[in-house]
């Protein structure tokens, strides 16, 4: 966040544990398709403005932590995230109303890395920002979080951040 600041951006920071941030999706709001929660009408208008999206979670079982999987079903509907049309009865087509943003996905694990750790966690953020337009989605990943020393993940986060910088100049 600060280094983004710092080269004149505007980032509005969202901790979805602090916002007590409901990730379950009733029955009532997937059929109406909207929700009247503020929490989730603020991340509504708030992706709705953002340039970009920054994703950051540790990786639990090699997928996101259920209370982003939440956030996914919540805010990353139709008429936020993509939209059907088409006439009445006929056979709709899909359209991605993200198509002007860009996405970076920086996830933690306690894991070694393997061969198949990362595409698999990659993917799923591809495939997931992609159906709402978001092609550039750029991914990092901190394996050994545990384990190693103190200036690694430092070095991470700089990384990262210098990534977030040359991925929305």
């Amino acid at each position: 966040c600060t280094r983004l600041g710092e080269e004149g951006h505007t980032v509005r920071f969202h901790d979805l544990y602090a916002e007590k941030f409901d990730p379950v999706l009733s029955f009532v709001e997937l059929r109406r398709r909207f929700s009247f929660d503020e929490v989730v009408q603020r991340h509504y208008k708030d992706l709705e403005e953002a340039n970009g999206l920054i994703l950051i979670h540790p990786e639990w079982w090699s997928q996101p932590p259920a209370m982003l999987k939440g956030w996914v079903d919540r805010v990353l509907i139709p008429g936020i995230g993509y939209e059907f049309e088409g006439e009445e009865f006929m056979v709709k087509s899909k359209v991605a109303l993200l198509a002007d943003k860009k996405a970076l996905v920086l996830a933690t694990t306690d894991a070694q890395p393997t061969a198949a750790r990362e595409p698999l966690l990659s993917s799923l953020w591809k495939e997931t920002l992609g159906y709402c337009g978001i092609s550039e989605v750029q991914f990092r990943m901190l394996y050994s979080v545990r384990e190693i020393e103190p200036s690694d993940r430092r070095e991470w986060i700089d990384a990262s951040a210098e990534q977030a910088v040359s991925l929305f100049a």
